[in-house]
């Protein structure tokens, strides 16, 4: 049995590394922000069960770890309020939105709760009062992003990604359901909390498969989004030489700068990189898998924000912008 759960907290570890590996390198490649944001997530899912390992195999660190939460969840209060942080951020960036004054109201309230919930006194009930919070806010945030998917139809035709992240949304709010169900049944059942014997079961089994479930996805979407990417970046070398004078530019500090100077939104600087590559609608919407019509509304929304009305125009811009800058 130690011999399975070794094996067990190993792939854990194993798969949130892979799934943080993968977000870095769309963050960087990419520049999707909200890949930051899920880096970090992945980084503390590994720091929380590295300890939760620990008290599984280390008995004097399980005694001493267990006391501590008791008196003082330091360690798991950082955990439970940068990932909650990070899956906030990660869940409107997204979806393209900042972060609302609700959202703030509801990370301040979290963190206030779990500050100041473990001042009562020593209890399974204090302990299932010190968690409630964190399903709460799961279930708060994968409802706030099905409730927009359900209002604005046209966002998922403008967001293609929104298709596969609506059954990520819906996982996560069926697990905060689940998750309250096993904190109950094992704090109150299995748990003990005798002032002597503090033994608590540090592990709860349907949070990890969510966030083997956030893993799994995620590192499946990066790997085909960086592949397409790969792809579509192969033909450009055999391209005339003004093609190829653009896609240096492109692949330089400069298409940064420039997208930010006109707030440009993540899929908005995905056409215009190949806009700037000379490509037309269709080949856009072919190497994008998006709709024709999707890809025509965000080519519009990009020359608004510009102030151009061609494609020669803004190659122009881009160009003359380029060496000035």
């Amino acid at each position: 049995m130690d011999i399975l759960i070794f094996l067990y907290n190993i792939a854990l570890l194993l798969l949130y590394g892979i799934a943080m590996i993968y977000s870095f390198i769309a963050f960087r490649m990419k520049k999707y922000s909200y890949c930051l944001y899920l880096t970090i997530l992945f980084l503390f899912y590994i720091f929380d069960n590295t300890v939760i390992y620990m008290t599984e195999f280390l008995y004097d660190f399980s005694v001493k770890y267990d006391a501590s939460f008791m008196s003082v969840p330091a360690f798991k209060t950082v955990i439970i309020i940068v990932t909650s942080y990070c899956l906030i951020n990660a869940n409107n960036l997204i979806f393209e939105k900042s972060l609302s004054r609700i959202d703030n109201l509801v990370l301040i309230l979290l963190g206030l709760w779990d500050l100041f919930v473990p001042l009562l006194p020593d209890s399974a009930l204090m302990v299932w009062l010190y968690y409630l919070p964190y399903q709460l806010f799961t279930f708060y945030f994968s409802m706030k992003g099905l409730i927009v998917i359900k209002k604005d139809k046209k966002i998922t035709q403008e967001i293609p990604f929104l298709k596969k992240y609506k059954k990520i949304l819906v996982c996560t709010l069926v697990f905060s359901f689940l998750i309250v169900l096993e904190d109950t049944i094992v704090i109150f059942n299995f748990d003990s909390y005798k002032s002597l014997l503090v033994k608590i079961n540090n592990r709860s089994v349907t949070e990890d498969i969510l966030s083997i479930i956030f893993s799994i996805f995620f590192i499946y979407h990066f790997s085909k989004d960086l592949q397409l990417n790969a792809i579509a970046q192969l033909p450009i070398a055999t391209e005339n030489q003004k093609s190829a004078q653009l896609s240096t530019a492109i692949n330089n500090s400069h298409f940064y700068q420039f997208v930010k100077l006109y707030s440009l939104t993540t899929r908005e600087q995905d056409i215009l990189k190949y806009i700037l590559e000379d490509k037309n609608n269709q080949e856009i919407s072919d190497i994008l898998y998006i709709s024709l019509g999707t890809v025509k509304t965000h080519v519009h929304n990009i020359y608004h924000k510009i102030n151009v009305a061609k494609k020669d125009q803004l190659i122009r811009l881009y160009q003359d912008w380029s060496e000035k800058n």
